[in-house]
């Protein structure tokens, strides 16, 4: 059954390529609502193939503080989710993100052939190959598997490249009605799997001042800029206060017209962390920062929004449960598997932090990720999707 459902997938390389070229010709930047909605539909029909009903979930609009300060709510794309096996049969997860980081206005829109049997293009790997590896591997389990006593669940969200803030709610509803999860992030660039992730989060610090004419009236005003870099320094300080936190300021935006002293600004600090205490101290030290120079006597009011978005992902003992099922297969199939850790965070650190034990990197190998130079190697499109398949008849061989 392993070698027919391998053999398959290996005639399949070639469209697989091409598919992921239409795919990446759908711009679905986390923000272009538009284009979210066309690429879902897009994604509808392409695993249509499946001959099982899609059920697309919408999700609710989101709030994030804007470089004003105001908080909005957005609205974004919806959840879709597809149904392998009978409803009652114990179930495996399979899923990933259809937005990419490349808005509607970002010049990268196309794809490009490389030689080395290269792809460029907007979200290759991060995370529309790993799409096309999902869509083949579970094309691959239809055909060739029994399912009177499994169930495999495909969902693919919207939202994952601004930290899953809608998708966030459906996760903590249904995480643990899985097993176990495998994820279809990339790769490392050396082909390495993840096992361990930091975790991660952006605080903004909302700079209120008091606005006056920067000639007549100077004195009078305070100054949200020169606030907000005071802020920024000593969230700088932070670092190397504790060996797994890293603090970055990462953006300041604030007034207008030059010749009027500014009574807004907002600060941005990413920050990445190894532990649940990790994440206990850097929220108390940002409490701390924001309660020192909230100064309303002074004429500074500070607001603090935020958090940690992704909690540090661990390899537990349920993940290595699911680490020994992939290097079983890896060695079915004479792949040198490699394992590291990684300072990015995925939608697995959630799932994890909410019960699901996950596997987060079964996408292609490339690199460049978040940049005009992102590629992917279009031969491990078919390898990953046959190392998905031996993987998966793996763990339900142990969890279910």
């Amino acid at each position: 059954m392993l070698e027919s459902m391998l053999s398959w997938l290996a005639n399949q390389a070639d469209q697989m390529g091409e598919d992921l070229i239409h795919l990446c010709d759908h711009n679905s930047g986390s923000d272009h609502v538009q284009g979210l909605l066309a690429t879902a539909n897009w994604l509808e029909h392409y695993f249509s193939s499946l001959e099982v009903p899609c059920s697309r979930q919408s999700l609710e609009p989101y709030s994030l503080v804007d470089d004003s300060g105001i908080v909005s709510n957005f609205e974004t794309g919806p959840v879709l989710r597809w149904e392998l096996g009978p409803p009652d049969a114990p179930a495996f997860l399979w899923t990933i993100h259809y937005d990419t980081v490349y808005g509607k206005n970002d010049p990268f829109q196309a794809c490009e052939r490389l030689d080395q049997g290269r792809l460029r293009g907007p979200g290759v790997i991060d995370a529309k190959g790993g799409i096309v590896v999902m869509r083949y591997a579970a094309m691959a389990a239809k055909q060739f598997l029994s399912w009177e006593r499994n169930r495999l669940t495909l969902i693919l969200t919207p939202d994952e490249e601004i930290g899953s803030p809608a998708s966030l709610p459906m996760w903590r509803s249904i995480a643990r009605d899985f097993r176990g999860a495998f994820l279809f992030e990339p790769t490392l660039a050396d082909g390495s799997l993840v096992q361990a992730r930091k975790g991660t989060g952006t605080f903004a610090f909302v700079v209120r001042g008091k606005a006056a004419h920067a000639g007549r009236n100077f004195h009078e005003g305070r100054n949200a800029i020169i606030q907000a870099c005071k802020i920024a320094a000593d969230c700088d300080r932070l670092n190397g206060q504790r060996p797994t936190v890293t603090v970055n300021v990462g953006r300041i935006r604030g007034g207008n017209a030059v010749n009027v002293v500014p009574d807004t600004a907002v600060v941005r600090v990413n920050v990445r962390i190894a532990s649940i205490e990790d994440q206990r101290w850097i929220e108390s030290q940002c409490q701390q920062i924001a309660d020192l120079h909230h100064q309303p006597g002074t004429g500074f009011r500070i607001e603090l929004h935020g958090g940690i978005s992704a909690p540090p992902k661990t390899l537990d003992a349920d993940t290595e449960l699911l680490q020994r099922a992939v290097e079983r297969a890896s060695k079915q199939l004479k792949l040198d598997l490699r394992w590291k850790e990684s300072g990015g965070a995925s939608d697995g650190n959630k799932l994890q932090s909410l019960g699901l034990a996950n596997l987060d990197t079964f996408g292609p190998r490339g690199d460049g990720l978040h940049s005009d130079q992102e590629w992917v190697e279009l031969g491990s499109l078919a390898e990953k999707s046959s190392l998905t398949i031996a993987s998966y008849l793996q763990a339900i061989g142990e969890l279910v």
